[in-house]
């Protein structure tokens, strides 16, 4: 097998090496601020190993731009980043940030590395992906420690194996009689709850600190839609008796004062966007209740409309940078 390091990087390398840059970039001001604002003492450790990873990673991802020959992302700096501002979020905010950060790692460098054909690619992810467990594991143990950690629903064990004989399994759209949610159903229904739940003390926090009125505008309606969501979803969790997870709300403070950039805000925005739109395209293709899947067909594409309107927002304000793409080989061609 050819694993030469001069063979030039693939599409997919390309991308996945630009986004992981970005996604650092945001994530290493989140931090900042996070570790300038942090009252325990025990999560303050968890921050700045949370930081070490990221600022590890964009120094990776720059030395490799820089031997390709490809331009470094502008990205987020310090710029974007008022070290006078007081905390926008709790400390348990922070925790279950760094939580959620950890299990996209593990998504996102996963799938990278199936993507990936040069071993120092494959070997750089390989090295993520440990990152990324023991950064997952420390801030379970840690919320599990503080009483703070949010199981999922328990359910009962099944007492012997059987086969799915009766239509009813699949259920309708329409009707009121439908079978119990299956375990993954469960599962995945509980894990959008959080992600929303996270998501709306994020942009509810963005709305009270942001400078322009639009971007404010834009955070309420993300916080409205996220809250739309949790009732949704936990709906379905209700009706089966099952505990619906706690949002994060009252970890938000009463500050005015952003630590942010509008544009660094509106980024990370996109990203959480992102993220719950893979969540609930994988949520969809598993669940077997034709309500619930309507359901998730339903939600994307309301969280599809306001991704639009966000990056819209963002190439207006030119806050967009511009990720590596194909040649236009009709433009290259002059027709």
């Amino acid at each position: 097998m050819d694993s030469n390091h001069n063979i030039r990087l693939t599409s997919s390398e390309i991308s996945n090496l630009w986004t992981n840059y970005m996604n650092d970039a945001i994530a290493i001001c989140m931090l900042k601020h996070f570790q300038e604002t942090v009252k325990d003492m025990q999560i303050k450790p968890l921050i700045e190993f949370s930081l070490e990873i990221s600022e590890k990673h964009i120094t990776k991802i720059t030395e490799i731009f820089e031997k390709e020959n490809h331009p470094i992302p502008i990205g987020y700096t310090d710029q974007d980043i008022n070290h006078k501002a007081p905390a926008l979020f709790g400390d348990s905010f922070y925790l279950h940030y760094i939580k959620q950060m950890a299990r996209i790692g593990l998504t996102a460098y996963g799938m990278s590395l199936g993507l990936a054909a040069r071993e120092d690619i494959r070997n750089i992810y390989n090295e993520w992906l440990k990152d990324a467990t023991e950064l997952d594991n420390q801030a379970t143990n840690l919320l599990l420690h503080k009483g703070l950690y949010v199981r999922a629903p328990f359910i009962s064990i099944p007492s012997k194996t059987e086969f799915v004989k009766r239509q009813t399994f699949l259920g309708d759209l329409m009707g009121k009689e439908h079978r119990p949610l299956l375990a993954i159903e469960v599962s995945h229904l509980y894990a959008n709850i959080q992600t929303n739940a996270l998501g709306k003390a994020l942009v509810m926090g963005f709305s009270q600190v942001a400078k322009s009125n639009k971007v404010r505008e834009f955070m309420v309606e993300g916080r409205d839609l996220a809250s739309k969501h949790i009732g949704i979803l936990g709906e379905f969790l209700n009706n089966s008796e099952l505990k619906v997870p706690m949002t994060w709300d009252d970890t938000v403070t009463n500050s005015t004062v952003s630590p942010f950039s509008d544009r660094l805000m509106m980024a990370h925005v996109a990203q959480v966007i992102s993220v719950g739109m893979a969540d609930y395209g994988a949520s969809l293709a598993i669940s077997a209740r034709k309500d619930v899947v309507a359901a998730y067909g339903r939600l994307m594409a309301e969280i599809g409309l306001y991704a639009g309107e966000g990056a819209q927002m963002m190439i207006d304000n030119e806050w967009m940078e511009q990720p590596p793409q194909a040649d236009d080989r009709n433009a290259l061609a002059g027709v």
